[in-house]
Order: C-alpha cells, then sequence, then structure tokens
C-alpha cells in the first residue's frame, strides 16, 4: 500500500470540488434548483457557494493533517488479503463529516478545559457501570446512508427518533434523513456539519421517511418533527450520566480502513490502514466493564453486528477530538396525525362508467364512475398521507395522476386541495376534450 496515496486523492478531489463551486457563482442562471424533497432558490445556493469553497478547501487540510499525524501500518486482517487475493473490491463505505483542522483544534482545547475544570471544582457524576438502549427497546432499526455522506443527518435522528421513543413508546419513528440533509445545506459528494444539521432539526425540523424517502422525491405532506434544542457535552463522566438519564448522544470519530471490515460484536482498536474521513455516529450505551461505547451506524445491517458496534474508550478521537452532542424535546409535542379514514365520491356527472383507484401508499382500485354520487371508502391512513390516483377507461387503459405514467404522457389529473380535509380529482382529455371526464372527490375524516 502507498502510504499517504488515498488521502492525497482526497485532497485534490475536494479543492477539485471547491473550485467548481467558486466558477458557480458566476455562471449559473436559473431561477430555480430543486434537489429530491426540497426546493431552494438559486441565490440563496449561490450565495454560500463561496463559502462552501473555503470550508472544503479547509476540510481538504484537515484530512492531510490527520493522515500525517495518524498513519499506523500494521499488517492488514487475514479476511482483507483473502478478498484483495481474489480480486475482490476492497470495503468502502461513505463518511462525510466535515470538520477544519481549526475546529479540531478548538474542541480538543475545549474538551481538556472542561475536563480540568471538572476535576478542580470536585463535580461528582453518577452512571452505572454498563448502559445500552438496545435493551429497552428505545432505538429505532439500522438504517445505510448508500453512497452518500449525509452520516451526520442519520446520527442526528437516530438519537432523535431514540428521543421520541423514550418520550412516548406507543408510536414506531421513522424521520426522513433526506429532508434533514438538504436543508442543512449537506450534499452528497462532501457531506456536512453538525451544527448546521442540528440547527435544522431545531429550526425547521425533518419530516417522516414516508413523505420524503432517502434520495428520492416528496411523496406527501407531514407534519414538521422537531427538536427543542441541542448542545455540546465536553466530558466523557457527563457524557454516561447524560445516556444513562436522557438517551443516545451524538458524536464524531476518524475513520481508517481497518473499520470497514468490522463484521462482529468485537470492541474495535485501530489495528491497521490509512485515514479515510470523518465519520458521525449515534452512542446508544457504553460498558465501563469492558471500556467500549456502544455505537450505531448507518452503513446497514450488513456492517458490523446487525450495523451496531463496539469501539474501545480513546479510539477515532470520541471524546478527545469530538465533543458530544445531545439533542433535546419537549415531552408531549410530538407532532403525528391521528389516523383518518378515508372515502371517495364521484362529484360529477360521469361521461363514461370509469374505475377509480390509488397508486400509493398502496396499489387499489377504489370504486366504478358509472353515477353520480357513487361512494366508497378508501381506507384508514395517517391524517396527513398524500395519495396517488389511477382511472381505468373501458377501453382499459389506466391513466394516472403522475403524469410520466399516463400513455400518452400528457397531464390528464388536477389535484385540487380543498378545505375540510378533501381534495378533488379532475381528470380531463381522456374521453372528454372540452370538459372534466369526471371529478372524484376525496375526504378524510
Amino acid at each position: 500500500m502507498v502510504k499517504g496515496k488515498w488521502e492525497i486523492c482526497i485532497t485534490v478531489m475536494l479543492c477539485v470540488v471547491a473550485s467548481a463551486l467558486t466558477v458557480a457563482t458566476s455562471t449559473a442562471s436559473e431561477d430555480q434548483f430543486s434537489k429530491g424533497c426540497v426546493s431552494e432558490n438559486i441565490s440563496d445556493i449561490l450565495s454560500s457557494s463561496r463559502e462552501k469553497a473555503k470550508l472544503l478547501c479547509d476540510y481538504a487540510e484537515a484530512i492531510t493533517q490527520e493522515a500525517k499525524s495518524k498513519h499506523p501500518s500494521g499488517a492488514m486482517p487475514s479476511s482483507a488479503w483473502k478478498y484483495a487475493a481474489q480480486g475482490i473490491s476492497v470495503k468502502h463505505y461513505p463518511t462525510g463529516l466535515m470538520v477544519t483542522a481549526e475546529e479540531l483544534a478548538e474542541n480538543r482545547a475545549k474538551i481538556e478545559e472542561a475536563n480540568r475544570l471538572m476535576k478542580a471544582s470536585g463535580i461528582n457524576t453518577t452512571y452505572p457501570v454498563s448502559w445500552d438502549w438496545r435493551s429497552k427497546s428505545m432505538v429505532t432499526p439500522v438504517k445505510d446512508q448508500s453512497g452518500c455522506g449525509a452520516c451526520v443527518a442519520f446520527a442526528a435522528l437516530a438519537a432523535e427518533e431514540s428521543a421520541w421513543l423514550i418520550n412516548n413508546s406507543s408510536l414506531n419513528y421513522d424521520l426522513s434523513e433526506w429532508y434533514l440533509f438538504q436543508k442543512g445545506g449537506g450534499y452528497c459528494s462532501s457531506g456536512s456539519q453538525f451544527e448546521r444539521i442540528l440547527d435544522a432539526a431545531m429550526f425547521t425540523g425533518t419530516v417522516t421517511e414516508e413523505c420524503c424517502p432517502y434520495l428520492g422525491s416528496a411523496l406527501c405532506t407531514s407534519p414538521l418533527y422537531k427538536i427543542s434544542s441541542w448542545k455540546k457535552i465536553y466530558t466523557i463522566a457527563e457524557a454516561k450520566e447524560y445516556i444513562s438519564r436522557k438517551g443516545p448522544l451524538i458524536s464524531g470519530m476518524a475513520v481508517y480502513e481497518d473499520f470497514y471490515w468490522v463484521d462482529s460484536d468485537e470492541i474495535y482498536s485501530l489495528q491497521w490502514g490509512g485515514f479515510m474521513g470523518h465519520h458521525a455516529i449515534c452512542i446508544v450505551g457504553y460498558d465501563d466493564s469492558t471500556g467500549c461505547w456502544i455505537v450505531k451506524n448507518s452503513w446497514s445491517k450488513s456492517w458490523g453486528e446487525e450495523g451496531y458496534c463496539r469501539i474501545g474508550y480513546g479510539q477515532c478521537g470520541i471524546g478527545s477530538d469530538f465533543p458530544f452532542y445531545a439533542v433535546e424535546i419537549v415531552p408531549g409535542s410530538d407532532p403525528a396525525p391521528l389516523p383518518k379514514k378515508f372515502s371517495a365520491k364521484v362529484v360529477s356527472r360521469p361521461t363514461g362508467a370509469y374505475d377509480f383507484g390509488i397508486t400509493a401508499p398502496e396499489d387499489k382500485w377504489v370504486l366504478r364512475t358509472d353515477k353520480y354520487g357513487t361512494a366508497a371508502e378508501m381506507g384508514v391512513y395517517s391524517g396527513y398521507q398524500r395519495f396517488g390516483y389511477k382511472l381505468r377507461i373501458p377501453e382499459g387503459l389506466t391513466y394516472y395522476s403522475d403524469q410520466s405514467k399516463n400513455p400518452d404522457g400528457l397531464k390528464h389529473a388536477n389535484v385540487i386541495d380543498l378545505s375540510g380535509g378533501r381534495s378533488w380529482i379532475s381528470w380531463k382529455g381522456i374521453t372528454s376534450k372540452y370538459s372534466s371526464d369526471v371529478v372524484i372527490e376525496v375526504t378524510g375524516r
């Protein structure tokens, strides 16, 4: 392995991206920029492009310094050699925590100062020898950030979802990392920062996963889940006390190549490989008897021990290069709506006998529009559910509210949201060129 080769490549690529961002400020001219579930004004994006460019160059410098200071040369494990000999691609997972060398230096100074002050003040913290929120069923399923550097959003929502669970265990929380990542100014190619993501979680909030699926587009409206505040914890003793009393924490870590190969619950400590980047994680517990943190990662359940791992104290910069971040919610502030019973009714005189149905959140036929006033139950769904609709004509062709699915590629459904939980779906241009073929009213109560 060529020492430092990977780090040099990362530095060069980040500086290229930074240069491209600077050029973008003088060449972009569109009025709107749409990205996944969130739309932003191009002026808002361009106003921060030079800032992002500088941040990327600072990030590149931080990576270079980290690589120079910590570059172990231990032997690769037999499993890594085996795969390499067979020509199988070396394991790689995305990271995405952006932090500059100056920020790391500031973190270290504040952590050292906080520990000195705690020792001098004689403050005692109390917490059990071990704690694991998994054993109390207060964690949500492990997710996969795929090839995008969205680890900060995943770590933040892993902690936030647990906070909601701890305060209301009767509900299943699955919040949208993609929505939060975009609101926090993240980019898949470069990642995001703790402060921006946490501020977005507090001031903007995020929707549910079903309304904004990861790497997808918005499918429905949803109430915004917001944290009430967030804070940094600079001492390990206070971090353990917080975990055992309130819930999981967020932190950062330096990732080296051997961390990709974690495939069991064995306590991880750095053995070999080059520095690969900084990564955000959620800490769901600790164990003083074995000297480790219990970590929830965002690299899917196929990594580690069902997506979790144990990292030894003093490893990867947890609690030394990076503080801990706590998110707070107001108990009883859960914005989740009560389920509603939805029904459909024909509210115009149809030009033909059509079959009306939905395509999302499930695919089914609801009623036949053979006469005015025909009605049928659709089912019970979330109060903020947005539906996909379809209409089948006697000739057998089916048309959709999603224009891209229509056989002629034209728009035939106009969805109008009304008051009182009602929506009208007006179908036009199928058999009648000058008026509605049929209008369906969907109501949730």
